[in-house]
């Protein structure tokens, strides 16, 4: 971090995982926050999801907990990095969205992982200011990558891949400063790096050479040979081709460290080999974007060239259409041609061409055999004959071949040379798993563009001053291309041919409910995206071309293997393999086991197919609603949310409901589906779905209840109720309505709550008596939350009354209890308290032999408050302390807080003040997890506890008359 300024935000990850604020240190929390952390720092301004940071963090066995303990976690390192940002504001460092969460750190005074990347650039450009960019880069060395961290997460790609760059730039800086004549100013924090790299054969040749330019041979050769050792007995394998010329250059030289010895005629440095043999390898993209995150993959698979243990090394780039997979192996060609004398061919297979069939492999030997000089009288051979005669034309060269739009492993694997020195690139849409498996490809996968890589493409084509010009068009053209290369090119394309328009044009075209497809299409079918995808599509089978299309009715980011089965009406063991030969075809993202993802144009082009095929979508998207219906129902069950079942109708067959075990599946079910169950509620229209909107969005507001967000809960409410006020169910209409006063009261907008209430009450002679009990109970709530107690007390004695007159059934005896729970609560609000526990004690054993532990939390924090005002401060606690375990069983966070705060009162009144504060700190980082507004106010509480006794609340309503 040095050399960035002395204000503001800085990331240290060389070292122990640190953040300061202006020069101040900041505590990061326990262990797993830090991972997170640095998680989403190593992402470099990259999405992480909620799976692959759960994965991350906790491995392959996370706890049943582990995405509400991520979610705290967040809240927790938002607050560490803007503390007054308001509640629900967005803030400038760490967003969140759908898709996961992302950390920028562009406006950081310091970063590592920048900084790293600032300062061996400056070293390998030479130049005055080198020297001091050594000094730097030494001191950054030196240092380990997140010391501290956990060393099971440290070994995940995702933070080896910073190890792997660390390891490159100390490589490069420390050939550039060997070149520069100053190895000594870098020698000993390379090698410091080196001895946590034991066989990374290109950084010991470096430091090799660093010892050789400082006349200490003796000692280069010492470290050559440990390396030799170590290569030999630990991986079986000889030095490399890099390693063995450093070799060869500190035999020649002199040992300066030594008594000097007769001077040995001097013998040249080998040149590099000639580039010579065929070469039609086509010119490289003009404007590439640079995507060393992959090409430093690839060169780092031709150190295995060479070993005669070795087979041919063979390389499969593979990506979805449009994702810039030959721009990549043709730039990468051209970047190491000297590396391959003997020849550099390239062959488009045409695997996916709409204007032909792919390349026959007897054809394709015949054309690379014509390219190596072979006569061309045996054109008639069999194919395993051109195949065999292929691999004695290239037995002994060192050859690049480049296999361009593979269409399967059966095609490439008759072109495959069968010499050690040769190496084969293979592109294609598929991911050739065969060739992994079978031939020991090393499978490389080509994702979109990283945000800043999409911008840099742009900037390219079009012009950084252009880009600065229309800020706001910039974004939207990114967000909509999603970091696809052919998108990107073909927007930028459009903007540059055309005099007349601009950005915010093509911006414009691209915006949602827009012809997306429309607008990134050209003439040309090579370069017209809605094309390029339908060169995948018709490569499909008939039954995983169908689920294509009906994932489109889907609107997540993720799709669960339950939901896509049930849009499909197919078994889940069938739409497995069907999703698995999407993700072949790299039409579909495996995100997480059973877990999938489109690409928002992909799921544009298999929506204009849906549209247009005969796939009976009214019927899948009945079966998709009745999914989340039955799925949330199922759920809610298992939280133990409400014991208000939703009447739900059977569902269309075909639809798959998952069960659930426990309170933590249910809950990891929410987390999981909740965002996308609420764009589905936004986005379904028609007449036919209106029963099924109402049954989700019924079923799925209580999660939202739970959680303690309002505006959620009020859309969907809004959403629930306009179905049936179409289809006319009565009580729907009622139970709808009723939820809304509840939670616009909760809000504070009582007159809201009152147009709610009022015509219910009017009409309340005329509902069924089960009706009456709610409007009773729930007016009861309202009137409550309004301060008007003694007529909150007598709306809940009649919902009680009512409610015992309708019998003794499981679901009508939680009932009972829980009004027994709110006239109990009414009455101490009044300071009735004696009558108050006498109510709730009724309660108790009810709620407790039916298993409903939110009722049962909420009846002992009734009682605990009576207690507290009656002066049994002790009493309270271990009421209090009942509470939470009921609550903590129910995963129901939001209302632990009430408890919280009730409890630090009791403390306060026994002058326990560290106890009060810690208790308020709890609810308040509760709520900062849940994205609630009241945090703040209760950390205020606890920062007032040193001078004065918080003012207490009284009236304020306990957790279970919270809540619906």
């Amino acid at each position: 971090m040095n050399g960035q300024g002395q204000t503001g935000v800085r990331f240290q990850v060389f070292g122990e995982l640190l953040v300061q604020r202006d020069g101040t240190p900041l505590e990061v929390g326990p262990p797993h926050r830090h991972t997170v952390l640095a998680a989403l720092l190593v992402a470099r301004g990259r999405t992480l999801g909620t799976s692959e940071l759960v994965d991350l963090v906790w491995g392959e066995d996370p706890p049943s907990t582990a995405v509400n303990q991520l979610h705290r976690h967040i809240g927790n390192l938002r607050r560490l990095l803007e503390p007054d940002l308001p509640a629900r504001a967005g803030g400038r460092w760490l967003f969140s969205g759908p898709s996961g969460y992302r950390l920028d750190t562009s406006a950081a005074a310091g970063n590592d992982l920048a900084l790293l990347g600032d300062l061996s650039a400056r070293v390998r450009a030479g130049g005055p200011d080198a020297p001091a960019a050594r000094r730097e880069l030494a001191e950054l060395l030196r240092r380990p990558l997140l010391a501290g961290l956990d060393p099971a997460a440290l070994a995940r790609p995702h933070f080896a891949a910073v190890e792997r760059a660390r390891i490159t730039a100390a490589t490069e800086a420390m050939t550039a400063a060997t070149a520069a004549g100053d190895a000594a100013s870098l020698l000993a924090a390379v090698r410091e790096v080196a001895r946590n790299a034991p066989f990374d054969e290109p950084l010991h040749a470096a430091v090799i050479c660093a010892l050789t330019s400082l006349g200490r041979r003796a000692e280069a050769l010492s470290v050559f040979d440990a390396v030799r050792r170590r290569l030999a007995g630990e991986l079986g394998v000889g030095p490399s081709a890099v390693l063995r010329a450093a070799h060869q250059e500190a035999l020649r030289e002199p040992d300066t460290t030594a008594p000097a010895a007769p001077a040995a005629p001097a013998v040249p440095a080998p040149a590099p080999p000639p580039t010579t043999g065929p070469d039609n390898l086509p010119l490289p993209v003009a404007g590439y974007t640079e995507r060393p995150d992959i090409t430093d993959v690839l060169t780092s698979a031709l150190d295995r060239l060479g070993d005669p243990a070795a087979t041919v090394v063979i390389t499969a780039l593979a990506g979805m259409g449009g994702v810039g997979k030959t721009a990549l192996a043709v730039h990468w060609a051209h970047r190491v041609a000297e590396r391959f004398p003997d020849g550099r061919l390239y062959l488009n297979l045409r695997g996916f061409d709409p204007g032909s069939p792919p390349l026959d492999p007897a054809e394709a030997l015949t054309m690379l055999l014509v390219a190596l000089g072979e006569p061309t009288e045996n054109t008639h051979e069999d194919l395993p004959l051109r195949a065999a005669r292929f691999r004695a034309a290239v037995a002994g060269r060192r050859l690049l071949l480049v296999l361009d739009n593979a269409r399967d492993a059966d095609q490439v694997r008759w072109l495959l040379p069968g010499s050690p020195g040769c190496l084969a690139l293979v592109t294609s849409r598929n991911r050739m798993s065969s060739l992994v498996v079978r031939d020991g490809a090393l499978a490389v996968p080509v994702d979109r563009l990283s945000p800043a890589q999409a911008r840099e493409l742009l900037a390219t084509r079009l012009g950084p001053d252009r880009l600065a010009a229309e800020p706001e068009a910039v974004e939207a053209v990114l967000a909509a291309c999603g970091g696809l290369p052919l998108a990107l090119s073909i927007a930028a394309a459009r903007v540059a041919l055309g005099p007349r328009l601009t950005l915010t044009d093509v911006a414009a075209e691209l915006a949602p409910g827009g012809d997306r497809l429309a607008a990134l299409g050209l003439d040309d079918p090579d370069t017209d995206l809605r094309a390029v995808f339908a060169w995948s599509y018709q490569a499909l089978a008939p039954d995983a071309a169908r689920l294509f299309r009906l994932l489109a009715l889907h609107p997540g980011p993720e799709i669960s293997l339950a939901s896509a089965a049930s849009a499909a009406g197919l078994s889940p063991d069938r739409v497995r393999a069907l999703a698995r030969d999407l993700c072949e075809a790299n039409m579909l993202a495996e995100h997480a086991r059973d877990r999938y993802a489109l690409h928002d144009l992909l799921r544009a082009y298999a929506a204009d197919l849906a549209a247009e095929a005969d796939d009976d979508r009214p019927a899948a998207l009945g079966r998709l609603l009745d999914h989340y219906a039955h799925a949330a129902a199922a759920a809610n069950d298992a939280v133990s949310t409400r014991h208000e079942h939703v009447a739900l109708e059977p569902a269309l067959p075909g639809t798959v409901v998952p069960a659930f075990d426990d309170r933590a599946a249910g809950m990891a079910w929410y987390a999981a589906e909740y965002r996308t169950i609420l764009t589905l509620l936004r986005s379904v229209a028609g007449e036919e779905q209106l029963r099924r909107i109402w049954s989700v969005a019924f079923a799925c507001r209580l999660y939202t209840s739970q959680q303690g967000w309002a505006r959620d809960e009020i859309e969907i409410l809004h959403i629930a109720l306009g179905a049936p006020a179409r289809l006319g169910p009565r009580d729907e209409v009622v139970m709808g309505r009723l939820g809304l006063a509840r939670v616009y009261a909760q809000s504070g907008h009582h007159a809201r709550a009152d147009a709610q209430l009022l015509t219910l009450l009017d009409e309340l002679p005329t509902l069924p008596d089960k009706l009456q009990a709610a409007v009773q109970r729930s007016t009861g709530w309202v009137r409550g939350r309004q301060g008007r107690h003694r007529e909150a007390l007598r709306h809940a004695q009649q919902a009680l009354a009512l409610y015992r007159a309708l019998g003794s059934d499981d679901h009508n005896e939680n009932n009972i209890a829980r009004e027994l729970n709110a006239v109990g609560w009414y009455h101490t609000l009044l300071g009735e308290h004696e009558e108050a526990i006498r109510h709730c004690e009724q309660a108790l054993p009810i709620l407790r032999t039916n298993g409903n532990r939110r009722g049962e939390a909420a009846t002992w924090d009734s009682i605990g408050h009576a207690h507290h005002h009656l002066g049994r401060h002790h009493r309270a606690l271990e009421c209090y302390a009942q509470a939470l375990d009921g609550y903590r069983d129910a995963a129901d966070e939001y209302n632990q807080t009430e408890v919280l705060d009730h409890l630090a009162d009791s403390h306060l009144a026994l002058g326990r003040h560290a106890e009060a504060r810690a208790a308020w700190h709890r609810a308040a980082d509760l709520l900062t997890a849940l994205g609630h507004p009241d945090a703040e106010a209760l950390r205020a509480k606890a920062a007032a506890v040193p001078d004065r006794a918080p003012s207490r609340h009284p009236d304020r309503p306990a957790a279970e008359h919270l809540r619906p």
